[in-house]
């Protein structure tokens, strides 16, 4: 498990000076479908089993937003709670949170209000969503939109569905995570997160190896 004040630049790369970089996490119960939702943004393919994610998993991806290189870097948190004491210290110096819950499972929903509370975020300046996730499951579903909606609201959060199954709204809320953050920066503050030292992330490989166990995305 990585140290969170240890990051590991890549030394075969050299640090770009026009590129700005975003630390992102994405805070949910187990089998939300978190990692679902980061390989299908960075891969474009949602893995039909997986391995619940140990500590934290990492990826990266660079886009372009208004006019300006962006590298995100996409911390996928585990929702187990032997694990909450690890994932508590990558907290620290997000620039947004992605918080996800899964639509056909009301306690799911219902826990986002503690991870709030565990993200320390709910009178911080650390941009946020809230993101209900597999939405393609609409037979099984039991969170409306208008109640996701309502609770976003008085969380002064937006709201997003998503499906990382087809792929539904998936580019679209890493894009808005990004806005936010940009947006609520200064020129000079802009200007000081060309300075931060890039990582070289990766997600393990023991989230797909089928030896290891596996759970639905």
């Amino acid at each position: 498990i990585p140290n969170p004040q240890s990051p590991i630049p890549n030394p075969q790369s050299p640090i770009p000076t026009n590129e700005i970089c975003l630390k992102i996490l994405i805070i949910g119960d187990t089998f939300v479908g978190k990692t679902s939702l980061l390989l299908k943004y960075c891969d474009g393919e949602c893995p039909d089993t997986h391995m619940a994610t140990i500590g934290v998993e990492f990826k990266d991806k660079k886009i372009k937003l208004n006019d300006r290189e962006i590298k995100l870097q996409i911390w996928d948190t585990s929702g187990q709670e032997r694990f909450r004491s690890i994932t508590q210290n990558f907290y620290r110096n997000a620039d947004g949170i992605i918080f996800v819950f899964d639509v056909t499972k009301t306690e799911t929903f219902n826990h986002i209000k503690d991870w709030l509370l565990d993200a320390q975020v709910e009178d911080s300046d650390i941009k946020r969503i809230l993101v209900g996730n597999k939405t393609d499951l609409a037979e099984n579903r039991v969170i409306d939109k208008t109640k996701m909606e309502s609770f976003a609201e008085t969380k002064k959060m937006k709201s997003f569905e998503t499906s990382a199954k087809n792929g539904s709204n998936v580019d679209l809320i890493f894009t808005e995570i990004a806005s936010l953050i940009l947006a609520n920066k200064t020129e000079k503050e802009i200007n000081e997160l060309y300075t931060k030292n890039p990582q070289n992330l990766s997600i393990s490989s023991e989230l797909t190896d089928p030896k290891k166990g596996r759970q639905c995305c």
